[in-house]
């Protein structure tokens, strides 16, 4: 995924970030410029909606927090705007900074479970910010999907992680106890 760099004529508010036209971009804020990534194709979102909808369903048992999609952005300690493929959120913290379903706002802090798919044209120095972003403004768990190699990489810190390959189980540790998924499951074919 190729990004385009537009320099800001002021600082980015979450209000100037929600007033961009739809344009057909992601957007997210690094070092104070507007990071604009075209939409994602087919295979990157086929896996996110099976992360999701194992997550959301782990999630409506268990009441553990929120689940969220692509769009919501975080607000980094750094003051970057970071949006992630799949994230999560725990109840405790969501209840403590007041977030409900109906929210209209940025999350101020980064997820507890940051998850990014992959793109052909991401680096390893771009991840690594990224997950330097996450860890240092409050992420504790981290999945990095690569569907090149049908593995995932977990990281507890930028520079503490496993590789888990498709005979092996996603876990959610201590932030999602219980939560079990396949890696397979992530990139199987149909079974219709």
């Amino acid at each position: 995924m190729s990004a385009v760099i537009e320099q800001p004529t002021g600082t980015w508010t979450e209000a100037r970030i929600m007033a961009l036209p739809d344009d057909g971009m992601n957007h997210e804020i690094v070092a104070g410029e507007l990071i604009m990534s075209p939409k994602n194709n087919f295979e990157h979102e086929q896996i996110c909606a099976r992360l999701l909808f194992a997550l959301e369903t782990f999630n409506r048992r268990h009441q553990s927090g929120a689940v969220i999609g692509s769009n919501l952005g975080y607000w980094m300690s750094n003051q970057n705007c970071r949006a992630p493929d799949v994230s999560f959120i725990r109840r405790e913290r969501l209840a403590r900074l007041g977030f409900r379903p109906g929210t209209r706002t940025f999350f101020p802090e980064a997820p507890d479970l940051a998850v990014e798919v992959l793109s052909p044209t991401n680096t390893p120095a771009e991840i690594a910010e990224r997950l330097a972003d996450f860890f240092a403004s409050g992420t504790a768990l981290a999945w990095i999907i690569d569907p090149g190699s049908k593995s995932v990489t977990v990281y507890h810190a930028p520079n503490v992680f496993e590789l888990v390959r498709t005979d092996g189980v996603l876990t959610g540790d201590d932030l999602l106890p219980g939560f079990r998924h396949p890696v397979a499951d992530l990139f199987a074919d149909w079974a219709w």
